[in-house]
């Protein structure tokens, strides 16, 4: 699609973004002039997983809002431009952006007029009203595996400052206190976060004169990092991934593509080829189209070759250690406190010791969404804090039942030795005849067993003897000096 304004001379430090699900299939119209009773677009194909070995069938459907409808290009190219804000203003540690609508107007090539100024209110609004679903056509790159059902707005708020309002701040001297912003879903900044994102060039993709070439470039400049030729069914490549009219026959689509084909073959893009070298009849009405990248291109600036990553250190690397990627844990910990991240790691680890289902399956993913998300300790979980806490009261409440118990011993110890202190000092009082009495009548007094005992034992054991004689001395001493029992007086 033309601005209607000069193209700006490349500059190589422009490098933007784009997400590579959205680089997958196309989420837009092809021309600014939707029908107003469409209201829908669905794309899908067919892949073989990897893993598994199976055809998975995705699905993408796209829902306007019947305020605004279905985006287009335009639309596409605002949106490129937001992902370069976020990556420029806090390199996707932040879901809320803050902008300005001059410079988002600069990144797109557009002249500052009140007419683009409504046209981007119009998109940011529209993004804020579409529906994405993907049926298992949404790359989680944490989990390693396609969603089954995710449906979301891209954008879940937008704040726009007009141009009014700015002049009216501006004369306060207050311009820069209410920027505009929006905020991105949560599923697709996590996208971002993950570093599911791939390089683009944005001043080839903005001197491309048709919407038809800007998709064709961003599909293409995914694939091509993963092989430099691809071979594609006609149908499938025209309708589900460019996103040209299905009511087109073989000959319609292979005239739509041509001009498109044509101005990537003119950047350098595209390896140039004949018509019969780039289609192939592989049965009645099925036609194949194959897609080159040139050598030494020129004008791209497509995902380079995986540089070795930087190793993480620190608590990040605590957390890459755990399966979470090092983008993504470096993102975590730019985003969240050291205290909040420690403490899902601490969840994490005990249900890796349980071997609890819920990080069997992707245990980096799980820890950096129980990051994000804030998760909820499970029933059952005391944290290494909470545990330390317990075990120290514990120790205490054993420390002061031992104090409690040695105080009594030593209370019953002097008790003890109180009492045989007064026995001792109440027989040492007596005379010698006075305790021979006193002996007669402790045993006179004294139960029938112990007097048993101590009469068997005064035949055979006489140091067992004085045993049970001390025993019933004490007993009835005690007696006698607690007031229980009295004297019994000799007879005259």
């Amino acid at each position: 699609m033309g601005t209607g304004v000069p193209t700006p001379q490349p500059r190589p430090s422009e490098t933007g973004r784009d997400e590579l699900n959205l680089a997958e299939f196309p989420i837009t119209v092809l021309t600014e002039r939707v029908p107003k009773d469409l209201r829908t677009l669905v794309f899908s194909d067919q892949i073989q997983d990897q893993a598994s070995g199976e055809l998975v069938t995705r699905k993408v459907t796209i829902s306007g809002s019947d305020a605004y409808g279905l985006p287009g290009p335009l639309d596409m190219d605002v949106l490129l431009c937001l992902i370069q804000m976020t990556k420029v203003s806090n390199n996707f540690t932040n879901p809320e952006v803050k902008f300005s609508r001059g410079e988002l107007l600069k990144l797109l090539r557009l002249p500052d007029s009140g007419k683009h100024y409504r046209r981007i209110d119009e998109s940011l609004r529209r993004w804020l009203g579409v529906t994405l679903y993907y049926e298992s056509s949404w790359w989680d790159k944490e989990t390693q595996e396609w969603s089954t059902t995710e449906g979301w707005h891209i954008l879940e708020h937008l704040a726009i400052v007009d141009r009014v309002a700015t002049r009216r701040r501006r004369a306060r001297g207050q311009l820069d206190l209410f920027p505009s912003s929006f905020t991105w879903n949560a599923i697709f900044f996590r996208s971002c976060q993950a570093d599911n994102i791939k390089r683009l060039d944005l001043d080839t993709y903005f001197a491309l004169e048709r919407a038809i070439s800007r998709r064709m470039f961003r599909f293409l400049d995914k694939r091509f990092y993963r092989g430099p030729d691809w071979t594609f069914q006609l149908r499938e490549f025209a309708f589900e991934h460019i996103g040209i009219s299905r009511n087109y026959d073989t000959g319609e689509i292979k005239a739509k593509l041509q001009p498109a084909l044509d101005e990537l073959e003119g950047i350098g893009f595209l390896e140039p080829m004949s018509r019969e070298r780039r289609y192939a009849k592989v049965g009645r009405g099925e036609w194949t189209i194959t897609l080159a990248r040139k050598a030494n291109r020129i004008g791209t600036n497509p995902q380079p070759a995986p540089a070795p990553e930087r190793e993480p250190a620190g608590l990040a690397q605590e957390l890459a250690s755990r399966g979470v990627t090092p983008a993504t844990a470096e993102g975590l910990v730019a985003a969240y406190s050291e205290e909040h991240i420690r403490a899902r790691i601490e969840v994490f680890d005990w249900l890796v010791q349980k071997k609890d289902k819920r990080v069997s399956k992707s245990p980096g993913g799980y820890l950096a969404d129980s990051i994000r998300k804030g998760y909820v300790a499970p029933k059952g979980f005391e944290s290494k804090a909470d545990r330390e806490e317990r075990l120290q009261a514990e120790a205490q409440q054993k420390r002061r039942a031992q104090e409690a118990k040695q105080r009594a011993e030593a209370a019953e110890r002097a008790r003890e030795e109180g009492d045989q202190a007064r026995i001792k000092a109440y027989w040492k009082a007596l005379s010698e005849a006075e305790q021979e009495a006193l002996k007669a009548e402790a045993i006179g007094a004294a139960g029938s067993f112990f007097v048993v005992q101590y009469k068997q034992k005064l035949r055979t054991d006489p140091q067992a003897a004085e045993f049970w004689l001390k025993m019933i001395l004490e007993s009835h001493i005690t007696k006698l000096l607690d007031g229980s029992v009295h004297r019994v007086q000799p007879g005259p």
